[in-house]
């Protein structure tokens, strides 16, 4: 593929108009929604300068609990920004926690997947300081959180049952699983991830095949780069023996696929729900 067509298929800023204003518009529905929900901020998980995490807790004892890492081609946005998935998933009962963690260049891509194993783990061990469920956890990413979580199961790709502190359960929406790609765009400018890192940062090439259940979603209207990316992985997996699934949300973008997470009723919340709370 010539350079010009990999950055229109993994660069979404090229291939999705008005990207500021999807930021702007999560901003303001994360805004609204601390205003609407009681939380308990930037708690600190690690060392990192942006090892922090937001937990908004669900209103019952026991709630099952949930963890979501935001994208930015792991140089960019806040858990701030995505305060809004509380408006999805507290009125089902669930406890949820958004997670920040420390950004390229001043870090490199392995230090992050390291911090989020910490604050995955982290998470697992202090969910019953707010009244919830650590047998009940599960996790969720987009873009670059989707990669982060991918990465990390990976390390445990030859388990036979969930490690310890790990979800049990994970969403994995619009990542990025092969990273030969990203050595290409122009925002490798800014995460400076380096060829010998690329095999070791690609869970393509290590797939999970531990019993943690994984929806591997896309929008429709993405690039194939990213369609085909999550096809594969969620096909790659399943291959190994994972218990994965490959959802497309058609007419979804790159961004317009997490309006999806914006209620309780919204696609990728209730796949959440149907993962933590089986009827």
């Amino acid at each position: 593929m010539h350079a010009t067509d990999i950055e229109t298929q993994f660069n979404p800023r090229r291939a999705v108009p008005n990207v500021d204003a999807h930021a702007a518009r999560t901003q303001l529905l994360s805004q609204q929604a601390r205003q609407r929900h009681e939380g308990i901020y930037n708690l600190r998980y690690g060392p990192g300068p942006l090892a922090t995490l937001d937990v908004f807790k669900a209103a019952a004892a026991h709630a099952p609990v949930h963890v979501f890492l935001h994208g930015g081609y792991w140089r960019g946005r806040d858990k701030s920004d995505f305060s809004y998935l509380a408006d999805a998933l507290l009125p089902h009962g669930i406890t949820t926690v958004v997670m920040n963690y420390d950004l390229c260049p001043q870090v490199e891509l392995p230090a992050i997947v390291d911090q989020v194993a910490q604050g995955l783990a982290w998470v697992h061990e202090h969910a019953a300081d707010w009244g919830a469920d650590p047998s009940r956890y599960s996790a969720s990413g987009h873009s670059a959180g989707a990669h982060l979580i991918a990465a990390v199961l990976a390390r445990h790709a030859s388990a036979t049952v969930v490690p310890i502190g790990m979800p049990s359960s994970a969403m994995l929406i619009s990542g990025v699983y092969e990273l030969e790609p990203v050595l290409s765009i122009s925002v490798n400018e800014e995460i400076r991830l380096r060829p010998d890192q690329v095999a070791a940062m690609s869970p393509m090439r290590h797939p999970p095949c531990l019993p943690v259940r994984l929806t591997v979603a896309v929008g429709g209207a993405e690039t194939r780069g990213f369609i085909e990316q999550s096809e594969r992985f969620a096909a790659t997996c399943a291959s190994h023996g994972a218990d994965a699934h490959f959802i497309n949300h058609e007419g979804c973008d790159h961004y317009t696929v997490m309006r999806h997470f914006e209620s309780p009723e919204g696609a990728l919340t209730r796949q959440v729900v149907r993962d933590l709370l089986p009827t």
